[in-house]
């Protein structure tokens, strides 16, 4: 199957996502399990909705990424500093909340060695589930929270796939480009330092 702008395939994408969270430590160098159980994962999905009810609550629909961040160095304590470049700016906002509930979802998929959809598909081929009547972006969020609450190591498959087409069908009722966000976190998450904040749920 081909796709418009050589859009990423959602296979793509954990293979891109899996490589960025080994190299970042939060993934064993084999690809394994970087936190302690299935039960971390979950956890983790929920924390990454929440903080898209946070970012809404902030700035509601808005893109609230400041500016890229320069970066010099010293050559030598009595030299002037030399200028490197810039770092992106760390994206912040509900869409890219919404990137990272998929980075969880994908990468709780892999660690599993489980597949939502068919490799060869992207988001946008991916169709949205028509959900319950919903008013309020809290009545979303709550939505998504119950779905990944129902998230079974048995039936991740399954679980997943709606999942996935629930947050999908999200971005599209709010007006935002899931596969744009993704592209920008990743990007983001790619310079940031090994195990950022040292924030881990894993006792190795």
């Amino acid at each position: 199957m081909s796709h418009a702008n050589d859009e990423k395939t959602i296979e793509q994408m954990t293979a891109e996502i899996r490589a960025v969270n080994i190299e970042k430590g939060w993934r064993t160098a084999d690809g394994g399990l970087g936190a302690t159980s299935f039960g971390d994962y979950v956890a983790l999905l929920h924390s990454e909705l929440s903080e898209a009810l946070e970012a809404y609550r902030d700035h509601r629909l808005d893109d609230a990424t400041g500016k890229r961040e320069e970066i010099w160095t010293h050559a030598a304590m009595c030299e002037a500093p030399i200028f490197q470049g810039y770092r992106p700016a760390k994206p912040e906002g509900v869409g890219s909340e919404f990137a990272d509930v998929l980075i969880r979802l994908l990468d709780t998929c892999d660690v599993c060695g489980v597949r939502p959809f068919e490799r060869d598909l992207t988001l946008a081929d991916v169709f949205p589930v028509d959900g319950p009547y919903l008013i309020s972006f809290g009545d979303w969020i709550a939505w998504l929270h119950l779905l990944t609450a129902h998230l079974g190591s048995t039936k991740l498959a399954d679980d997943a796939a709606y999942l996935l087409r629930a947050l999908i069908a999200t971005c599209e009722h709010f007006g935002l480009d899931l596969t744009a966000e993704y592209e920008r976190k990743i990007t983001y998450n790619r310079t940031r330092p090994y195990q950022h904040g040292g924030r881990t749920l894993a006792d190795h």
